[in-house]
């Protein structure tokens, strides 16, 4: 297995995740620190924490999908047949990657799977399992529900990109992640594509993640917001047919158009909603790269 964390100008945050992959319970995990971060100071106070830690230092940010596409190249050229990609801002129970390996090694058709992920300031409540679509967007599945540990189980749409653990073979089949999202919903594109050529997802309810949740972007910032509303456009004109395309259209501007136009207006800041309409807009003409 070989672990890939990417940061973006993170040292605390990134420091606890190091430290929590290094604890597991696995003997053959090797860690991959994939540096988007513009400010060298969090590199080398890094470096001086892990000297001996493997480090990709990217000269710009490529995001999510370009800063993880490295990562896993560098992976698949050293010989891993797992590849567990975490996000900056987890940390995980001793038991998660011997867990989720020992169900796909059961499951040969399981393309990817993830742990069940919790939230970190209550650990008892569940963030994600996977997502499902609802109402014509990849909804977060069983958040804010209670944990509870109830073994494997399939995947009702997609997986969430904060911890996800691909066997090397889909990837090379299904292809790396589409670049040209840069930020959000790549995980999505990902799994959509795999399903499409027979893998499975699953999630291991018995391995658990917990998650800051949008530390490095924050929830409701312009990014998020930009991002949010473009990609989903973008992954649903590519992935689905003509008229479930029309019906992701309709649904964004009935359903989470006000989601959104609310939780910004609670925050004060109800100027926010022109990211988020620029992002929808700029996904209906099909502009994608970084913004």
């Amino acid at each position: 297995v070989c672990t890939i964390i990417l940061n973006y100008n993170n040292y605390s945050d990134t420091i606890e995740t190091i430290e929590s992959v290094l604890s597991l319970d696995y003997d053959t995990n090797s860690v991959l620190l994939v540096e988007n971060s513009s400010d060298k100071t969090v590199i080398q106070k890094i470096r001086t924490q892990f000297p001996d830690l493997a480090i990709i230092e990217n000269t710009k940010n490529l995001g999510y999908a370009g800063g993880n596409n490295i990562g896993i190249q560098k992976a698949i050229a050293s010989g891993a047949e797992y590849i567990f990609l975490l996000n900056n801002d987890v940390k995980l129970e001793k038991d998660v990657l011997k867990k989720c390996i020992s169900a796909m090694e059961r499951s040969p058709v399981c393309g990817a799977c993830q742990p069940i992920i919790a939230t970190f300031d209550n650990k008892d409540i569940v963030w994600s399992a996977g997502t499902q679509l609802y109402f014509g967007y990849p909804r977060l599945y069983l958040k804010e529900t209670k944990l509870q540990k109830n073994g494997i189980m399939p995947s009702l749409f997609g997986l969430v990109g904060c911890a996800i653990l691909f066997r090397r073979s889909a990837l090379q089949q299904t292809g790396l992640f589409d670049e040209s999202l840069f930020l959000l919903h790549e995980e999505t594109d990902w799994c959509i594509r795999a399903k499409k050529m027979n893998y499975s997802l699953l999630i291991i309810s018995d391995a658990v993640v917990y998650h800051k949740i949008s530390v490095s972007i924050g929830m409701f910032s312009k990014i998020y917001l930009y991002y949010i509303g473009r990609n989903w456009l973008l992954v649903g004109k590519k992935n689905f047919s003509f008229f479930y395309y029309l019906y992701i259209l309709i649904t964004e501007f009935l359903i989470r158009f006000p989601y959104y136009l609310y939780h910004v207006t609670k925050k004060g800041q109800t100027g926010m909603i022109k990211f988020y309409l620029k992002g929808i807009f700029d996904g209906i003409l099909g502009i994608s790269g970084e913004a």
